[in-house]
C-alpha cells in the first residue's frame, strides 16, 4: 500500500519557480548587462542611461535624453552582439526609451560608507560614570574604562 502519491521533486525545480528567485536573477542579469553596456560604450559610469529590465527575451535600456537613445540605437548592433557573446546568449532585440525624468543619481554618488566618520566625544558626566563603574570593575575593564573617561578630558583641555 503506498502512501505517498507523488515522486520526490528536486529543490532547484521548485526554487526556480519560487518569484523570489527568479526576481534575483533578473536582478543579476540587469547589473551584468550594465557592467557590459559600461564597458561597450567606454564609460567609467553610466550617467545618462541604465538597463532597465529584460522581458520576454528583449533587453529595455532607459535613457535620460534623445541624444543618448541616439547614440545607443546608431551603436544598437554592437551592444546586441556584445550582450549576447557575454551575458544572455538568447537576447532577441534591445529597445530604447527615453525618460526624462529618469533619475540615475544614485549610480553617480559615492558609498555610503565613503564618507568621514564623526568624532566621538563623552561628556564630563559620562566620564565620572565610567570613573565610578571602573572602581568596581576586574583589573582589565577597570582599565578601559578610564581610558574612555581620559576622552573626556582631552576634550576639555581642548577647548
Amino acid at each position: 500500500m503506498a502512501r505517498y502519491s507523488r515522486k520526490p521533486v528536486d529543490l532547484m525545480t521548485l526554487l526556480q519557480q519560487n518569484p523570489v528567485y527568479q526576481g534575483q536573477q533578473q536582478a543579476d542579469i540587469v547589473r551584468h548587462l550594465n557592467t557590459e553596456l559600461m564597458q561597450i560604450l567606454q564609460l567609467e559610469k553610466l550617467t545618462f542611461c541604465k538597463v532597465n529590465r529584460v522581458q520576454a527575451g528583449r533587453v529595455q535600456i532607459m535613457c535620460s535624453s534623445a541624444s543618448w537613445a541616439t547614440r545607443l540605437k546608431m551603436q544598437n548592433a554592437d551592444i546586441l552582439t556584445k550582450f549576447r557573446q557575454n551575458v544572455l546568449p538568447e537576447c532577441m532585440g534591445i529597445d530604447i526609451e527615453v525618460n526624462p525624468n529618469l533619475d540615475l543619481r544614485y549610480q553617480t554618488q559615492e558609498p555610503v560608507g565613503a564618507a568621514q566618520p564623526q568624532a566621538r566625544q563623552i561628556s564630563e558626566q559620562a566620564a565620572t560614570y565610567l570613573l565610578a563603574s571602573a572602581e568596581n570593575a576586574d583589573p582589565v575593564l577597570a582599565e578601559k574604562l578610564r581610558k574612555l573617561a581620559k576622552l573626556a578630558q582631552q576634550r576639555k583641555k581642548a577647548e
